[in-house]
């Protein structure tokens, strides 16, 4: 789980690549960062970013990749992810996972075009009682549940037009990633996952963004290997 010290915003530094590193291994997580070709936030749509997120989260991608933390901007996507075992290599499963994803897209893209309209998040929410308000936070800040989009009101949240998807390619070619080399390391790019969202202006609590997720289940067969 993050933790977050008394700077506002975490920083991360540039990419760190090790010379002759070994994507086959299954003891390192990476920081990886996906990018929207031109940068378009295509992600805005509801509809685009749950599918990509089911498809990260899906059993054939976690067969393969285990994955730490995420969160899904409206032009790119932060995950901190390794493989499950040595036959796999991560720069080729995230190959396939951004060749399905564009297939998700494509199909949307379909869509959108064809309604001339986008699914994007309410821009006002009605509010629980303040008993329901209080339970539901408790979970939320310990990232126990998620809010659906749907129901969350978003700040400042791009209205692309439906031409926008018109474009055919939805990443930019390769990947960013960054090796954590320790624990402190491990921190902060936990910590920078979670604030992207606020750094944005898009919500007031890491928690409260729809596309953020840590998983547990990860995280404990992770130190069972350790």
């Amino acid at each position: 789980m993050p933790h977050f010290d008394d700077s506002l915003y975490p920083c991360r530094y540039n990419s760190l690549r090790l010379l002759g590193y070994d994507y086959t291994s299954t003891l390192r997580l990476c920081a990886i960062t996906l990018v929207t070709d031109l940068r378009r936030p295509v992600f805005a749509d509801m509809q685009l970013a749950k599918r990509v997120l089911a498809a990260l989260l899906s059993d054939e991608t976690r067969k393969q990749m285990y994955v730490r933390a995420f969160t899904l901007m409206p032009d790119h996507l932060h995950l901190l992810a390794g493989v499950r075992q040595p036959q796999f290599d991560l720069r080729s499963v995230i190959g396939k996972f951004k060749s399905f994803s564009t297939q998700l897209y494509w199909k949307r893209s379909h869509e959108i075009v064809a309604s001339e309209h986008l699914s994007l998040p309410s821009l006002s929410v009605n509010k629980s009682d303040t008993k329901e308000t209080k339970s539901l936070v408790r979970a939320l800040a310990d990232w126990q549940a998620t809010i659906r989009p749907e129901i969350v009101c978003l700040k400042n949240w791009p209205s692309p037009e439906p031409t926008l998807f018109l474009t055919k390619h939805l990443w930019q070619p390769g990947f960013f990633d960054h090796v954590i080399r320790n624990e402190k390391d491990l921190q902060e790019n936990l910590n920078y996952i979670a604030l992207n969202p606020v750094r944005a202006g898009y919500v007031t609590q890491p928690y409260f963004y729809p596309y953020t997720g840590f998983l547990r289940e990860e995280i404990a067969a992770q130190r069972s290997c350790t």
